[in-house]
């Protein structure tokens, strides 16, 4: 059976639920794989996601279907992180510099600084974090 026409056969009764299962689905599994939340909200929302698939599993008509369009949506989602991921690099939004340093005034030396709050020079740049590592900082706004 084409997954297709098995879409446009579903009672229509189920639509509201099914789509209702989906947009929960599909935005508590972002959370889970992003960091909008701390840890403790991402596990609730990867447990949400679980149950909320295997719900889909049972409201749509050939269970493979429910699988199917769970599965789509992690594959989608995956291939938007890793696209904006690459974009990033490639434009190089994360390689500028960050400091902790305050703006100095005109008068003032650097040697008036707290050595605290100094940043060592050799713990930034893309030589120190490797070549595909992580972004360390989100893009900058302004």
């Amino acid at each position: 059976m084409n997954p297709f026409t098995a879409l446009e056969q579903q009672p229509p009764a189920l639509q509201s639920v099914q789509l209702l299962l989906m947009g929960v689905f599909l935005t508590s599994y972002l959370a889970a794989v992003t960091s909008l939340l701390e840890a403790n909200g991402r596990l609730r929302a990867a447990w949400v996601a679980l149950a909320t698939g295997v719900g889909m599993g049972f409201v749509f008509t050939p269970w493979t279907l429910g699988a199917l369009i769970a599965a789509g949506s992690v594959g989608a989602v995956g291939l938007f992180i890793g696209a904006s991921w690459l974009l990033s690099r490639a434009l190089g939004v994360h390689e500028h510099a960050t400091t902790l340093l305050p703006e100095l005034e005109e008068d003032e030396s650097p040697d008036a600084l707290p050595a605290l709050i100094s940043v060592p020079a050799a713990a930034s740049g893309p030589a120190a974090r490797g070549r595909l590592s992580a972004p360390t900082a989100p893009a900058p706004l302004g």
